[in-house]
């Protein structure tokens, strides 16, 4: 038997903490600024880089991770944001 869960939404305009306890990556709406390819580190709280987007000039981004998402066993946190204007982080 399965159960649902909570799906958070937490948007970041720079570096720093998007959640501090153990949580699943779902979905990203990542905006790039216009002044070239963007790119944003996500992390685990470990500072171990678990994904990074990169986006083309001027454009968003946004994906759904299939099934159960990207595990970040200790946290999650954005670490570098190059050339993005924001990143929304769909989370549980």
């Amino acid at each position: 038997m399965s159960f649902s869960t909570d799906v958070k939404a937490t948007r970041a305009t720079g570096n720093g903490t998007i959640f501090g306890g153990r949580t699943r990556l779902r979905g990203v709406i990542v905006v790039s600024d216009g002044t070239g390819a963007g790119s944003v580190l996500l992390r685990d709280n470990d500072d171990q880089t678990v994904i990074q987007f990169d986006i083309p000039n001027g454009d968003v981004f946004a994906f759904n991770l299939p099934t159960d998402g990207v595990v970040f066993p200790d946290g999650m946190k954005v670490h570098s944001f190059t050339n993005v204007t924001s990143i929304t982080v769909f989370h549980d």
